[in-house]
């Protein structure tokens, strides 16, 4: 998981594959099981989306109190992405990772 900030998830991903060419090692493949989440701006816009909010990826958002009070936003998200059904309209980013979720890690079940 890493921050999108301005880049996006595509900018994102680009600069992880970039650092991998330059670090003589190879780019995840299309077969790896490994997913990449990519929370644009921060992770706490996946949340304000979570609590309900309409949200702007551009825009930055509260943070949580503690990390431990992320844990009912990850049982929602996780519901949501097996069922496929993000509440609209969800945030690119937020789309981006429950396809990773799906096409990734899911198959493990």
């Amino acid at each position: 998981m890493i921050d999108g900030d301005m880049e996006g998830v595509v900018g994102r991903l680009k600069s992880l594959d970039n650092a991998c060419t330059a670090n003589a090692v190879d780019a995840r493949s299309n077969d790896d099981r490994v997913a990449i989440f990519v929370p644009t701006r921060s992770v706490e816009t996946w949340f304000a989306y979570l609590d309900g909010q309409t949200v702007d990826e551009s825009k930055k958002y509260r943070r949580l109190n503690r990390p431990r009070d992320c844990k009912r936003h990850v049982e929602s998200l996780s519901e949501m992405c097996q069922n496929q059904k993000l509440r609209q309209p969800a945030p690119p980013s937020l789309q981006a990772a429950c396809d990773e979720y799906n096409n990734r890690l899911t198959p493990l079940r």
